[in-house]
């Protein structure tokens, strides 16, 4: 029994230092850059040495990852555990229900320098901008995470080999969430307590499912 306390004990340590290390590497992102930020940097914010980062991480580009990489995949187990006979909108409300108990870093929003609550995981897409190593990673892991979509709603909604409609489902989640981050600076600049990225992308997807013509329209009509 105190063999298995040990164990338990060490792993619960071992993962409170990932986390810190993870907290860090967001906010220094976040506030330096990128490239402004060091593994030095990162590991002094964190209070662990050096070398404890390698244990953890084999590179800077990894922790920038880190965060994205686990929602993807989060979300797509929680995306194919929904019941059958839901529509997209309730698969991704539901799914994103099914995220809200699982830990997330931002769970705990970070504050930027003017005092602006920022999304840590939308850090990666938007350093995708200027850091190509960052950038040709995000675009491996949107692959996966699309096809692995498009297979789900083939098999849900029953769509038959060659139909490219699980396909457009997918890349509009997709682009859901791109928009919820990227949207989520321009709608905190105005808002002293903006919706969370989760909502914003919900707002999005089902946007996309009203049809871009409607959109369209409506800035035509004004």
């Amino acid at each position: 029994m105190a063999q298995v306390e040990g164990t338990n004990r060490r792993e619960r340590k071992k993962s409170e230092t990932r986390t810190r290390i993870i907290e860090a590497a967001t906010a220094l992102f976040q506030r330096n850059g990128y490239q402004g930020t060091s593994i030095e940097d990162i590991t002094e914010m964190a209070d662990v040495a050096p070398r404890t980062f390698y244990s953890y991480f084999d590179a800077k580009a990894d922790v920038a990852m880190v965060q994205l990489d686990r929602w993807n995949e989060d979300l797509a187990e929680a995306m194919e555990s929904r019941p059958p006979g839901e529509s997209l909108d309730e698969m991704v409300a539901g799914a994103l229900s099914t995220l809200d108990g699982l830990g997330y870093v931002n769970s705990q929003r970070l504050r930027d320098e003017n005092g602006a609550p920022f999304p840590p995981l939308g850090v990666g897409l938007l350093m995708a901008e200027t850091e190509p190593e960052v950038a040709g990673r995000i675009y491996q892991s949107t692959v996966r995470f699309q096809d692995r979509m498009t297979a789900l709603f083939r098999r849900r909604f029953e769509y038959p080999l060659g139909s490219i409609e699980p396909r457009v489902l997918a890349a509009a989640m997709t682009a859901s969430w791109f928009v919820a981050v990227y949207g989520f600076g321009e709608v905190a600049a105005v808002e002293p307590d903006p919706p969370s990225t989760d909502a914003l992308g919900l707002q999005s997807l089902t946007m996309y499912n009203s049809g871009i013509a409607t959109l369209v329209e409506r800035t035509v009509l004004r």
